[in-house]
C-alpha cells in the first residue's frame, strides 16, 4: 500500500443542516458546490475523506414525515433507506469531475477492536490511493450511538484520528462558534481561536442543534477533544460560505479554528 502524504490529507464533515433543505429534501445545490470544490482540491493533489451526515433526513422524505420520529428502531429504518439517497446525490455531482465515489459505513465499536479499526484504515487508504473519495457515515442502521450522541461529529474525529490526519475540519451552517447563543443574541461573536487546554465549555451557551441534525457545537468540541495532538487543527467552518473549503486551504482563515498549545 502506498503511503498517503499526510500533509496533503483532509478529512471533511458536513452535517444534516447543509446536506437537508428545511423541506426535508436533499439539498443537491450544497451537495453541488461541495463536490466541486472537492474535484478542485483534488485536482491540487489533496486526499480528500468526506463524513456526511443526511441519511436519516433522506430517510424522513421517503416516509414523508414532517419531524423526526423519537424512536430508535424508526431512526435506523430512516438511515438505511435515506442512505442510498445520499451517497446516490455525491455519486451524480462526483460523477461529473470523472471522480469515484465510494461509500464506507462505520461504527463507533470498529475503533474499539484493534484487528477492525487496521482493516477501515486498510480499505480507506486503499480507496484514496486509488484516487476514489470515500464517504463515511455511521452505520445507523445497526449501530445506534451516532444516533444517540451527535450527527457524525465525533465520528469524524475518530476517522480523522485513524488516519493520521493533520486537519478536520468541520462544516456547519453557522460561522463558527460564537461566545454566545447568536439565535437569541444579536451581539454575539464568533470565537476566532479557541484553545482547548484554556478553554471552559460551561462558559459558552451552544445552542440546540437543527430539526435535521443530532449533534450542535458541543459534539463538535467534543470532536476536537477526541482528534487533536501536537500540531493538529480542528477548523470549524460555515459550509454555505462560497468557496469556505478553498478559501481555507489558501490560507484564508475563517470560522472557529481549535488547537492545543
Amino acid at each position: 500500500m502506498k503511503k498517503i502524504n499526510l500533509s496533503k490529507l483532509l478529512v471533511i464533515k458536513v452535517g444534516s443542516s447543509l446536506t437537508t433543505l428545511p423541506s426535508g429534501l436533499p439539498n443537491l445545490k450544497f451537495i453541488k458546490i461541495i463536490s466541486e470544490q472537492i474535484y478542485r482540491l483534488h485536482k491540487k493533489g489533496f486526499h480528500i475523506v468526506l463524513v456526511s451526515s443526511g441519511a436519516i433526513a433522506q430517510g424522513m422524505k421517503i416516509w414523508k414525515l414532517d419531524s423526526k420520529p423519537k424512536s430508535i428502531d424508526f431512526l435506523q429504518a430512516l438511515s438505511a433507506a435515506g442512505q442510498i439517497g445520499l451517497i446516490n446525490s455525491y455519486q451524480k455531482e462526483l460523477k461529473r469531475f470523472d471522480l469515484i465515489t465510494a461509500q464506507v459505513l462505520l461504527s463507533h465499536s470498529d475503533f474499539k477492536v484493534k484487528k477492525r479499526s487496521e482493516n477501515a484504515k486498510k480499505s480507506i487508504s486503499n480507496l484514496i490511493n486509488l484516487g476514489a473519495i470515500p464517504i463515511i457515515n455511521e452505520n445507523d442502521s445497526i449501530s445506534t450511538e451516532e444516533i444517540l450522541n451527535g450527527d457524525n461529529d465525533r465520528l469524524s474525529g475518530k476517522v480523522a484520528s485513524l488516519l493520521n490526519s493533520k486537519k478536520l475540519i468541520i462544516m456547519t451552517d453557522q460561522n463558527g462558534i460564537f461566545d454566545k447563543n447568536p439565535d437569541q443574541n444579536k451581539d454575539a461573536k464568533v470565537i476566532n481561536k479557541i484553545n482547548l487546554n484554556n478553554f471552559n465549555m460551561n462558559s459558552i451557551s451552544f445552542g440546540n442543534s437543527g430539526i435535521f441534525g443530532r449533534g450542535g457545537m458541543i459534539t463538535k468540541i467534543k470532536a476536537a477533544k477526541d482528534f487533536l495532538k501536537g500540531k493538529k487543527v480542528v477548523w470549524i467552518l460555515n459550509g454555505k460560505r462560497k468557496n469556505a473549503l478553498i478559501d481555507l486551504i489558501q490560507n484564508q482563515e475563517q470560522g472557529t479554528k481549535i488547537f492545543l498549545a
